[in-house]
């Protein structure tokens, strides 16, 4: 399992601004190929990603990004204008993953465990100084990510290494913006927990050897 978490930390493209994406997003609508192509590289292994944080699967996950990107361009002279074109993709991916996943019970995971979780008590700044030690330390993430719920896996993912907002991390997972904050800060409290509990043992490890 470890390895599959590792994709998202491995380098990501950059991703423009919203300003940007729009811009590209207006001229799909018009038929531009060279626009969808490079939504298209922007998102691909961002969706593949996340995808991968709640289904193992990996060709259901490439299969379900490439059917959102050829529906996307079949209909869309259909389409409508987008606030966030990171938010729509995002969105419509989970949903299709969700109705394929559904369609075989054998891969379906425990998206909707604990719709309400319990909060716990860390302030914003030990929030930020710990999602700095996150990104300066991958490998210990990895293996943190490895341990904790597939739910908490995704709301990290949205909310710190794909930047989307609170209010579209809950329309998106159907839940309320308290309690994506409570989510959050029980997936921070968890992942302290766990390398803790490494670096505990890794301490240990050198005193032996």
């Amino acid at each position: 399992m470890g390895s599959k978490l590792d994709l998202f930390i491995s380098g990501s493209p950059k991703i423009g601004s919203y300003s940007d994406e729009r811009a590209l997003w207006q001229s799909l609508v018009k038929g531009n190929d060279l626009a969808f192509s490079n939504l298209y590289q922007r998102f691909s292994n961002l969706l593949f990603n996340y995808g991968m944080h709640f289904c193992y699967n990996r060709e259901l996950v490439k299969d379900c990004i490439q059917e959102l990107f050829t529906t996307i361009w079949n209909r869309r002279e259909s389409l409508s204008e987008v606030d966030s074109v990171k938010y729509y993709l995002f969105k419509s991916f989970r949903n299709l993953l969700i109705r394929n996943i559904n369609r075989d019970r054998k891969l379906f995971t425990d998206l909707d465990e604990g719709q309400e979780p319990i909060a716990f008590e860390s302030s914003i700044e030990d929030d930020f100084v710990y999602l700095d030690y996150m990104k300066e330390n991958e490998r210990k993430v990895a293996n943190a990510l490895a341990k904790i719920s597939k739910r908490q896996r995704e709301i990290l993912v949205l909310k710190y290494f794909n930047n989307l907002s609170y209010s579209e991390i809950a329309d998106l997972m159907s839940i309320t913006p308290a309690s994506a904050h409570n989510l959050l800060s029980k997936a921070l409290q968890c992942m302290r927990v766990v390398i803790k509990a490494w670096l505990v043992a890794s301490f240990f490890n050198y005193l032996v050897l």
